[in-house]
């Protein structure tokens, strides 16, 4: 991946405005599931909250089942073990909505997300500040915190919606329609504890924030490292089309 890692000494170019981002919410689904239909429907309301980026991972656990998820990898599945290992569980389910790195519940459960965002529960912004500038074929990512705690930046690929026709499966016959279908999961850099304030700054070639013809991008600011994800401390998305 073509990026350049640099601790800005200077102002960035100007990043596109965006409203400041509350919640980062991961849904956990697979079209060979029959009880993840409804969750798929429920994140979809979601993602028009602008203060909320809503990304949806198909995983692959389901495949054996007799049919193969078109829109799987295997990187969503394996982040998705991590997540319940590292709160004690031994197994995965579908469909699972991870709230901030933190908070897990049934993807299906309106009354359980609703809550996990609503205003009382979550801050007004995640902590640290994410901005997106694009610049011809490349962008400008400028992450500025304080950190406390090591955390890593990563790029999340999506596609705005997919509608895939099932032909197998527990959900054969059926058009299923996803938001913000993850392509991809990349780790652009980390981030070491500093109160100095400087921001980082990263640049992310067109072609590979945009890969395979995606319509946008997430950037996400987590606690931890790839292999041990924490606390969600910030994220901004980029939209490069409306989707037809």
């Amino acid at each position: 991946m073509a990026l350049l890692l640099a601790l800005a000494a200077a102002p960035a170019a100007a990043q596109q405005s965006e409203a400041p981002k509350r919640a980062v919410v991961e849904l956990f689904t697979s079209q060979g599931c029959a009880s993840c239909p409804p969750a798929d429907r429920l994140i979809c309301g979601y993602a028009h909250d602008a203060s909320v980026v809503v990304l949806t991972l198909p995983v692959t656990c389901w495949d054996y089942l007799g049919w193969r998820d078109t829109l799987a990898h295997e990187k969503f599945t394996k982040r998705q073990r991590i997540y319940a290992k590292l709160r004690g569980a031994q197994r995965i389910y579908t469909p699972q909505v991870v709230v901030n790195g933190v908070l897990h519940m049934i993807g299906s459960d309106e009354a359980a997300l609703s809550k996990a965002l609503a205003p009382a529960s979550e801050p007004a912004a995640l902590p640290v500040k994410v901005e997106i500038d694009e610049n011809g074929n490349s962008f400008r990512v400028v992450v500025t915190a304080e950190a406390t705690e090591r955390a890593t930046v990563l790029l999340a690929p999506f596609y705005q919606e997919k509608t895939v026709a099932v032909d197998g499966g527990e959900n054969q016959g059926q058009r299923l329609t996803y938001t913000n279908v993850v392509r991809d999961l990349v780790p652009l850099a980390p981030l070491m504890p500093s109160r100095s304030g400087e921001p980082v700054v990263i640049d992310v070639a067109r072609r590979d924030a945009l890969p395979d013809n995606t319509d946008g991008f997430a950037i996400l600011v987590q606690g931890g490292e790839p292999k041990t994800p924490g606390q969600m401390l910030g994220a901004a998305t980029f939209v490069a089309k409306a989707t037809h």
